[in-house]
């Protein structure tokens, strides 16, 4: 009687989309075919593959998910991967998922590390490696923080550039766009006069429209543009950083001294002045911005006038500059 064969497949995966890490995609998965076509005693049945994902998380790799489904309906008896790192970088998902795979009564091997799940001691080195291999996640990601923070000390950021500019250049300088500079202008100029969001928003959508633009302004995003020193030509790094919360989870968060912040003042061409920027930041601290208020103090009422006469001037010099 003819023995049953081994019903193999073989997990690969590259974190990026670059064909020079570790061997290009396509390479892993060939080496991986050939090598279960070559054993007489496996029978091939696939290669999945996670192109460009990362490997810290483990529910946005949809070929993993996949080949996982394949084991729960019976398919699959034995996986090849190259690497603890290469199948996850994350220990408690690491450990969850060789466990359900070992209760499914399939076999994961892992080359670099000479590890079969199947063997007593398994699960206990796959532990031990796991946590290796979390090390060197977090020890990669300080790197990269390391390095942005240099960029950063020499005026240099790597963020995408705010509404109102445009990348440039191999330093990825930040240029003005003209059109969505007087759509700026404008919701300034309009905070400064003590005019609602929401009237601000309407006006900002209809010159959106105007120029054929399908950007969608909204209250909170007027807001939030209204609040930005971008727009005075300032960049602040880290206002949201990444901390380990009390479950041990990765979390995002506004930074409220987690991490060091640098300001790198003139970093790119203002939109809008200083002075403009400075009386709406102080409209909006005093709440007169919004409507809804009829009766204001002595103070609200000197920067109501102050961010009219402001406002004004600096529609002045916007047209003479045009």
């Amino acid at each position: 009687m003819e023995n049953k064969k081994i019903r193999a497949c073989a997990y690969c995966r590259v974190s990026t989309a670059s064909d020079t890490q570790d061997g290009s995609f396509e390479v892993q998965c060939e080496y991986y075919e050939r090598l279960i076509n070559s054993d007489p005693e496996m029978e091939f049945v696939g290669v999945y593959g996670d192109h460009g994902k990362s490997g810290r998380k483990m529910y946005n790799r949809e070929e993993l998910n996949r080949m996982i489904k394949d084991c729960e309906d019976g398919k699959i008896d034995l996986i090849l991967t190259k690497s603890i790192s290469r199948f996850a970088r994350n220990m408690a998902d690491c450990v969850e998922t060789v466990r359900h795979l070992k209760e499914l009564g399939v076999r994961v091997l892992f080359e670099k590390e000479n590890l079969d799940t199947d063997t007593m001691t398994g699960e206990l080195i796959l532990g031990i490696l796991a946590t290796i291999a979390q090390e060197e996640s977090i020890s990669l990601s300080q790197n990269q923080a390391w390095s942005r923070m240099k960029h950063l000390e020499r005026g240099e950021t790597w963020s995408p550039p705010r509404y109102g500019y445009t990348s440039d250049g191999k330093n990825h300088g930040w240029v003005i766009v003209p059109n969505q500079a007087e759509v700026v202008r404008m919701a300034f100029y309009m905070a400064a006069m003590c005019h609602t969001y929401s009237e601000i928003r309407d006006e900002m959508n209809r010159m959106e429209r105007e120029e054929g633009s399908e950007k969608v302004w909204t209250n909170p995003t007027v807001a939030l543009l209204l609040r930005s020193e971008n727009y005075v030509g300032d960049f602040l790094s880290n206002k949201e950083c990444t901390i380990i919360d009390s479950n041990g989870k990765e979390k995002r968060v506004k930074n409220k001294g987690f991490v060091d912040q640098i300001l790198i003042e003139g970093h790119h061409p203002a939109i809008v002045s200083h002075e403009l920027f400075d009386i709406v930041q102080e409209l909006i601290k005093h709440g007169t911005i919004g409507g809804g208020r009829s009766v204001f103090s002595a103070e609200e009422k000197y920067l109501m006038e102050k961010g009219q006469k402001i406002a004004e001037k600096e529609v002045k010099l916007w047209e003479a500059q045009r």
